[in-house]
């Protein structure tokens, strides 16, 4: 699975030029490559996000893993603030430790620039994130923007200066007839005219700078005091402005300001309070009232904004017009865009502005109530959808726009819960079970729910609760002690009869099946089971009934019935085929590959652990990739292929780190201690186990695994070489321990090796390998089954001596040179 190399939004890009700052960008590169935290400190509107987004774009190059960029313009908590960095990292979240934690485990192993935007809102959470990720992190390097130091002790503040002005030769009258003009050889030198230059210029393409509108446009600029945002909102007024008009205009704002007691603000926040009134008076009434209902958004589509800000003053028909008249006023700015659809949002400085123009307006409470209703409309129609037949090209693309939206539901749930709308806050939760389930946030998403349960728990709609508990219980499955999920479930499971709520009803008794499984209690397990089928075929929820048939499944493993295991995974398969879910079939193939694999059927589960492990990378999904690559890891080594087992378990481990999970992670080093026992390495997994004894320790989460291991080395190598071997790594840095994890050691017996031991079709594989495709994707190239191109990958590695895809990058080109 390959991460993005980075998530800067849009505006970052070649999108929008950039103007200025090349001695900012050299002087900053060269501070960031000597210090391990750099923070762009300066007023709203200096230019501070804009300035860090374009240095990473710069810098990317230096990080193997790339760049992470957070936005915290919307944390004002501690938990606000630790939740976004996770959801920007992807880390999971698990109850078992805080998410400091998780974030910690996702970056320690990774050589990545952490990009934290905005953090004046946070300064507290964020000032001890930042040390914990300095002190654990030695490969990450963080760049922050705020309007004040973090105070950091290895923090390098930057202070972002104004662009660069050119001076006044004598004091000026805005009303006189002409400014003094700027030497045409000079126009280039000055940063802040060259910007305005170029956003007039876009805003209208006959816009020149002359020597009869130079000083104007120069006096702007020194108006404005060099500041970006307040350039760029001038320079958009060329298309209806001439520069004497907008200097005039500016000068009659100005004088207003400080005339109404604002004169007690620090000059430049004066400066942008300035333009912005400025820019807000010249805008239409709708386009007012639309830039105001925007900033209901943390990102937003065309379409969200047709629904939400219309009305009132705002024709329908006319939010396109209006939307991208703002866009060319350099009030909202472009986001991402995702799968095709582009998003947009507002700066934090605008966006705070319009905020307290639409709580002015008197309706803000309106605009949220629209806004929420959207969220329930859309959110239970795509639930809806997840129930019927749809292709797994649309299933990713909604995935991915929950992923861009998380903030924004999270935001409407608080705003529901705020003003008392429980059942809407609800329904917005129940709506997400399918995307909470795929993306394995149940941390994330019982927290939510369990916030919406505790509130007005007599007033809530008996049908939504049952519901709601049914999808709590479900989610604290792996989370909770046995005790409470049990309560959990219990409690839904009535609520669900007293109502007769078939689906949560359904959902409960899946539950409690599962529960069994934890107690060792297989025959109350299948009679819950056998009951939720019976809600089951009343509910009509295929998500439910798959969920009940793979408990059935693994029930049926228990007792030692594998064929009807297999059948009970096989009929899920063809429910999940029927509705184009490829996740659901991916994960029961992983079933049934682990149920071929006990049945000695080497050939065929190693085909369907490959095909589980393409979807559940096609989905980034982490942790049912890590469990998937583990499984595939132990069956070579099942068929004591120990050299074919290096690769998935490889895989697990780093993937399991990425994912912030550190009981993926000891279990990930557990796999790669069996495979160092098989290689005949007994103080190797020693070391190796010793390190995943102390992660389950540090989460009270003990396995008799660790004991199994210690007690297989010390047949091998004795008990005092074990117990030194068990120490060896324990006090290494987590990252070194992934370090050492991956350097396998050379085989035993050499065999034919290097490049020139490649068959043809080795080398091609290896070649499209080097060029970053998938085995799906070179099985399509080359018309072969993806076991046959894992099987393949495995061989290279083994004759190449390598354990990773990245450890080929130049193979082709070394080879062609001799």
């Amino acid at each position: 699975m390959s991460p993005p190399r980075h998530n800067l939004p849009l505006s970052a890009g070649e999108f929008v030029s950039f103007v200025g700052r090349e001695r900012d960008i050299v002087d900053l590169g060269h501070l960031l490559a000597n210090s391990r935290m750099v923070t762009l400190t300066g007023t709203g509107g200096i230019g501070k996000t804009r300035l860090a987004l374009h240095l990473a774009e710069r810098v990317m190059r230096r990080f193997p893993d790339g760049v992470r960029f957070v936005d915290l313009s919307e944390a004002n908590t501690h938990d606000q603030a630790l939740r976004a960095v996770a959801v920007g990292l992807q880390a999971v979240e698990d109850d078992a430790r805080t998410m400091t934690d998780a974030i910690i485990t996702s970056l320690r192993t990774r050589n990545l620039l952490l990009l934290l935007d905005t953090c004046e809102h946070a300064v507290g959470p964020m000032e001890q994130l930042c040390r914990a990720v300095l002190r654990d992190c030695p490969r990450v390097r963080i760049l922050a923007t705020s309007r004040q130091p973090l105070h950091v002790p290895q923090e390098s503040i930057w202070r972002v200066p104004p662009l660069s002005l050119p001076a006044r030769p004598t004091p000026t009258d805005p009303y006189a007839a002409d400014p003094a003009p700027i030497p045409r050889r000079d126009t280039q030198r000055y940063e802040s005219v060259r910007l305005f230059v170029t956003r007039a210029h876009a805003a209208r393409s006959g816009f020149e700078m002359t020597r009869e509108n130079s000083g104007y446009v120069a006096e702007i600029c020194r108006m404005l005091d060099g500041m970006p945002l307040a350039i760029e909102l001038a320079a958009a007024r060329v298309r209806v402005l001439s520069v004497q008009q907008i200097l005039r205009r500016l000068d009659d704002r100005f004088q207003l300001l400080t005339s109404d007691g604002s004169e007690d603000l620090p000059p430049r926040q004066r400066t942008l309070r300035a333009v912005l009134e400025w820019s807000h008076d010249l805008l239409t009434e709708p386009e007012r009232l639309l830039l105001h209902r925007l900033s209901v958004f943390s990102t937003w589509y065309l379409e969200a904004a047709e629904d939400v800000c219309s009305g009132e003053g705002v024709d329908p028909s006319d939010i396109l017009r209006l939307h991208f008249s703002l866009l060319d006023k350099s009030l909202v700015v472009m986001d991402a865009e995702i799968d095709g659809t582009t998003h947009y949002r507002l700066t934090e400085t605008v966006r705070a502005y319009a905020a307290e123009r639409l709580a002015q307006d008197g309706g803000r409470d309106q605009r949220w109530e629209r806004y929420l209703r959207f969220c329930v409309t859309r959110l239970e129609e795509w639930a809806k959808a997840c129930c019927a037949p749809l292709a797994w090209n649309e299933r990713l693309a909604q995935l991915r726009l929950l992923d861009h939206h998380r903030e924004n539901h999270a935001r409407v749930v608080d705003w529901a819960l705020s003003r008392g709308r429980v059942d809407e806050a609800l329904r917005v939760c129940v709506a997400l079970r399918p995307y909470w389930m795929v993306r394995d946030l149940a941390a994330e998403g019982s927290r939510v729910l369990e916030r919406a349960l505790d509130t007005d728990p007599d007033g809530q709609s008996p049908h939504l609760r049952a519901r709601a508990l049914a999808l709590h219980a479900e989610l604290r499955l792996d989370l909770d002690t046995v005790p409470r999920v049990r309560q959990l479930a219990t409690c839904a499971l009535e609520a669900a009869r007293a109502c007769r709520e078939a689906g949560a009803a359904a959902s409960a008794l899946a539950t409690l099946a599962a529960l069994a499984l934890r107690t060792g209690t297989p025959e109350e397990g299948q009679r819950h089971a056998d009951r939720a089928r019976a809600w089951v075929a009343r509910s009509g929820d295929p998500i439910t009934e798959a969920t009940t048939l793979e408990v059935m499944a693994r029930l049926a493993r228990r007792r030692g019935e594998p064929d009807l295991a297999g059948g009970y995974l096989e009929q899920s398969i063809a429910l999940a085929q029927d509705l184009g879910d490829r996740w659901s079939v991916a994960r029961c193939l992983h079933g049934l590959g682990s149920l071929a694999a006990e049945r000695r059927d080497f050939e065929r589960a190693r085909e369907l652990f490959t095909e589980a492990l393409s979807v559940f990378g096609e989905l980034e999904a982490a942790p049912a990739t890590a469990h998937c690559a583990r499984d595939l890891g132990r069956l070579y080594l099942s068929q004591d292929e120990t050299l074919l087992a290096r690769e998935p378990l490889a895989t697990c481990l780093r993937v399991s780190f990425t994912s912030g999970q550190r009981i993926a992670v000891a279990r990930a080093l557990e796999a790669l201690a069996d495979l160092a026992l098989a290689e005949e390495e007994a103080e190797r997994a020693a070391a190796l186990a010793g390190v995943a004894a102390d992660l389950r320790t540090s989460l009270d989460r003990p396995s008799a695994e660790t004991l199994r291991l210690r007690s297989a080395a010390e047949r091998a190598v004795g008990g005092a070489r074990t117990a030194e071997a068990w120490s060896a790594w324990r006090a290494l840095p987590l990252e070194q321990v992934l370090d050492r994890a991956l350097a396998f050691p050379r085989p035993a017996s050499p065999g034919p090796s290097g490049p020139d031991s490649l068959t043809p079709r080795e080398r091609e594989v290896a070649e499209l390998a080097e060029r970053g495709l998938s085995n799906r994707e070179i099985a399509e190239r080359l018309t072969i089954s993806q076991a046959t191109a894992a099987r393949h990958i495995a061989n290279i590695f083994r004759k190449l001596s390598i354990s990773s895809r990245t450890q080929l990058t130049g193979w082709a080109s070394s080879r062609d040179g001799g």
